[in-house]
């Protein structure tokens, strides 16, 4: 009868061990889970933070697209003016080759 009492503590003992070895690991899991779920936290606040930085990035880049096409109408305006410049320079140089023609048939005229 002693012999059974000690074989069923030592079952009792190893099964007490067993319960606080599946306690620990269950305490350990706990902690890795809330370590996980923080961490999940972490890349949520990351991956929004990373939407909101594209978006900026998105509305920048609208922007640049904008300016851009401003650049782009005010250097065909510049274009144009040039081209406007241009032309009056020639109706001014004509103007002044017929005044220099002028000029040089009236000394023609008094020479002779």
């Amino acid at each position: 009868m002693e012999e059974l009492l000690k074989k069923i503590l030592e079952k009792v003992d190893g099964i007490e061990s067993s319960v606080t070895e599946l306690k620990e690991g269950q305490k350990r899991l706990e902690e890795r889970q809330v370590k996980l779920e923080e961490g999940q936290k972490r890349l949520e606040e990351r991956q929004v933070k990373l939407e909101e930085g594209q978006k900026r990035l998105e509305e920048r880049q609208v922007k640049l697209e904008e300016g851009q096409k401003r650049l782009e109408d005010r250097q065909k305006k510049i274009e144009e003016g040039q081209k406007e410049i241009r032309k009056e320079l020639k109706y001014i140089w004509d103007d002044i080759k017929k005044l220099d023609d002028r000029l040089f048939a009236h000394e023609k005229i008094h020479q002779i």
